[in-house]
């Protein structure tokens, strides 16, 4: 972990209270300049989009163990679940701004949905808009200049363009023809379902209404297809996101383990016996 400190952090911050305007839940919203190689540490995101623009240097956005390279004027949408890290490259220093939500807004949701499904793959996650550079520098300005005449109002639209631009920019994304099979294509669906709704899955038995397949076909098919059982995928994905949150250290161990499906007891076991460490020594360690 680099020992560089953040040379500005403006942040409002409401995750513990999204924030509404209309269609459009506010969770943050920001801007950040790193020094140079510092570390913005892996933490988890709940149900929530994030975009993140970068407005100067480059650096790297690891999401779920996966790098990509960003620059400036690149724009980088992270999923509701993911685990992200962000780093400023040797010698540079990063600057971004950033904007978390969630959208109630029906169709806006129904397509932000399917943007999750399609594009997986952190190369895949990056656009280039200065609309949304704008938008965001727009609602920064905002909140810095508090108590503005009709700023719910602006907000609130400033908001849905965001969404609508971002939208858009998948939509009308090339297509390039692809030899991936039917088969790896179905996998890739339900990784990212598994993904993206990591705190609300009781069970995999789920999946089988969600994907129109018999249980048994897409266990099978996974197993043939990725080498991985999906209990093993799905097991490996809560540990990493409950290891997440323990090495965040806002919550307690407890409440961790109720977000992913386990009493504390069945959650230290499982945890120690993928990491080796109980999460209440980790926990203990990070103070």
């Amino acid at each position: 972990m680099s020992e560089n400190k953040t040379r500005y952090h403006f942040v409002k911050h409401y995750v513990e209270n999204p924030v509404k305007f209309a269609n459009v839940h506010l969770l943050q919203v920001g801007r950040r300049y790193c020094e140079m190689t510092e570390i913005i540490p892996s933490h988890p995101h709940l149900n929530w989009f994030e975009l993140t623009v970068v407005t100067g240097g480059c650096g790297t956005i690891t999401t779920n163990g996966e790098d990509t390279v960003v620059q400036t004027g690149d724009v980088y949408l992270s999923f509701p679940c993911d685990i992200h890290e962000i780093k400023a490259d040797k010698g540079v220093k990063l600057e971004y701004d950033f904007f978390s939500f969630y959208c109630t807004h029906k169709a806006l949701s129904k397509d932000l949905k399917n943007i999750t499904q399609n594009y997986r793959g952190g190369d895949k996650r990056i656009f280039q808009d200065e609309k949304i550079s704008r938008l965001i520098e727009y609602a920064i300005s905002e909140f810095t200049l508090e108590g503005q005449q009709h700023s719910q109002s602006a907000l609130c639209d400033v908001f849905h363009l965001i969404l609508v631009y971002t939208i858009r920019n998948f939509s009308n994304a090339p297509r390039h023809a692809s030899n991936v099979s039917e088969s790896e294509i179905l996998c890739m669906q339900l990784m990212n379902y598994i993904d993206t709704h990591i705190y609300s899955i009781k069970k995999l038995e789920e999946l089988a209404p969600k994907f129109n397949y018999n249980y048994g076909y897409l266990s099978s098919l996974f197993k043939q297809t990725t080498g991985k059982t999906l209990s093993e995928y799905y097991q490996k994905r809560k540990m990493e996101t409950g290891k997440a949150l323990v090495l965040e250290n806002k919550k307690k161990v407890g409440e961790i383990a109720e977000m992913l499906g386990y009493n504390l007891y069945s959650f230290s076991k499982a945890f120690k016996r993928a990491y080796g460490i109980s999460p209440k020594s980790i926990q203990k360690a990070r103070v």
